[in-house]
């Protein structure tokens, strides 16, 4: 399909752009509202992304659990889906971590873009049945790697990655930050810092998203590795699919559980990569950030 008679469909983060891109496939041109190097928390809009939303012929967000400052934004789309609506207040909002609500959520991005375009509807419903099959053959590994792993301690930047952790039986990690709107207390500070110096955790995992001069004074004179770990996808390249995002993710918790002495030649793989535009193209694909 040419560029000009694909479907408009913006996203507000990366995850979710990468969703959209497998299960739309040719028949959609995706677009991201935020760059992944911004906190989708309160980001403060310019009036060039608003034209960019009201521009799309579909909009999907999170919730106003994650995206407070899209809620009155997306009441004024005339498609704007959110694809995790009913999340309670305080409730974990990084949904893209939960395997069962992210194959929820792919099958109810299939059946959006179905309604917008009916005669594709059996093509997106097999891209988000390929989507599917292919997380769960890398949770399956990823599954088998983590049960035998003994247990460890570490530190996270913020609290993002309960989801995750419950499903795999890891953590939870202690955390810096409760929220980013809270930033944290002297006495939990100085908590965490004696946990560092005394060797409690194995490892800090750091987030690209935030600089690491939070981390600066924690780490000043400890031994504790440092590991990336990758909530948005910031440093997934063009053509990225979202197993490869989330096999990111699965690889930083295996990285700390080597560090704390667990080791394994039988590392993980992602499942073999698919052209899921039918052969009729490669899937290179470069998400496309606000000018």
């Amino acid at each position: 399909m040419s560029a000009q008679s694909r479907l408009q469909v913006m996203s507000s983060i990366l995850p979710l752009n990468l969703m959209v891109t497998e299960i739309g496939g040719d028949a959609v041109d995706a677009s991201l509202l935020l760059p992944p190097s911004v906190s989708p928390h309160d980001y403060q809009f310019r009036p060039s992304d608003i034209r960019r939303m009201m521009g799309a012929d579909v909009f999907f967000w999170v919730s106003p659990e994650l995206e407070n400052s899209l809620k009155k934004l997306a009441g004024k789309h005339a498609a704007a889906v959110s694809l995790a609506p009913n999340l309670a207040r305080g409730e974990d909002p990084h949904v893209w971590l939960d395997l069962q609500l992210v194959q929820d959520m792919a099958r109810k991005i299939a059946n959006t873009l179905s309604r917008q375009i009916p005669t594709r509807g059996a093509y997106f419903h097999a891209n988000a049945a390929r989507f599917i099959s292919d997380l769960r053959q890398y949770d399956k590994s990823l599954q088998a790697q983590l049960q035998h792993v003994p247990k460890f301690k570490y530190l996270l930047v913020h609290d993002g990655f309960s989801r995750f952790e419950s499903h795999y039986g890891i953590g939870p990690g202690k955390v810096v930050m409760k929220s980013e709107h809270q930033l944290p207390g002297a006495r939990h500070m100085a908590s965490l810092r004696e946990g560092l110096l005394a060797g409690e955790f194995t490892c800090v995992f750091k987030e690209p998203q935030f600089p690491m001069s939070r981390l600066a004074s924690l780490l000043e004179g400890v031994e504790s590795q440092v590991i990336e770990l990758d909530l948005l996808g910031l440093k997934q390249p063009a053509g990225a699919y979202f197993v490869d995002f989330y096999q990111a993710v699965g690889s930083s918790y295996l990285k700390c559980a080597a560090a704390a002495g667990w080791s394994s030649s039988n590392w993980p793989a992602g499942p073999t990569r698919r052209n899921l535009l039918g052969g009729e193209e490669d899937l290179k694909r470069t998400v496309k950030l606000r000018s």
